[in-house]
């Protein structure tokens, strides 16, 4: 007898689950607007670069080397996704191959970005650089990333 109600107990429970699942249980589930969300991400980050500028106090010699900064880390549209088809044809020499080009071209936009960082950070005094340390990637902090980890 218990055995049965445990079954029938499991049952709802995986029914209960797959009709939650099946609704997307309000988050809109295989509605994904990718231009929504590339909107998001800019007012995001303009948002992060006012309030970075509020606080850094530039001085009118700075300004120049803020805007030359700026244009150099403003995030770029995404590249179209790769054809899954087709990279699913290809060897895997020609897979590693694709794989390696793309790698580059992320290290050459990182690399870039480090540049533009580093030139800006050059420009500024010592109050500056420590409200730049404190304020340039909030994002980490807010993750918890510099908490310390569990064991």
């Amino acid at each position: 007898m218990e055995l049965k109600k445990l079954a029938i107990a499991g049952a709802l429970i995986l029914m209960s689950g797959t009709a939650f699942a099946g609704q997307g249980h309000g988050c809109n589930k295989g509605h994904f607007d990718k231009a929504k969300w590339q909107e998001h991400k800019q007012e995001f980050f303009q948002q992060r670069q006012e309030r970075l500028h509020t606080v850094l106090q530039l001085t009118t010699a700075q300004e120049s080397a803020w805007k030359s900064y700026q244009d150099q880390i403003k995030p770029q549209a995404k590249t179209e996704q790769p054809d899954h088809k087709a990279f699913a044809k290809l060897t895997t020499l020609e897979r590693l191959d694709k794989m390696e080009a793309w790698d580059k071209a992320r290290d050459a936009r990182a690399a870039q970005r480090s540049k533009a960082i580093r030139t800006f950070y050059a420009q500024l005094n010592d109050a500056q650089k420590k409200v730049f340390d404190e304020n340039a990637f909030p994002h980490r902090a807010h993750r918890g990333h510099n908490k310390p980890h569990h064991k």
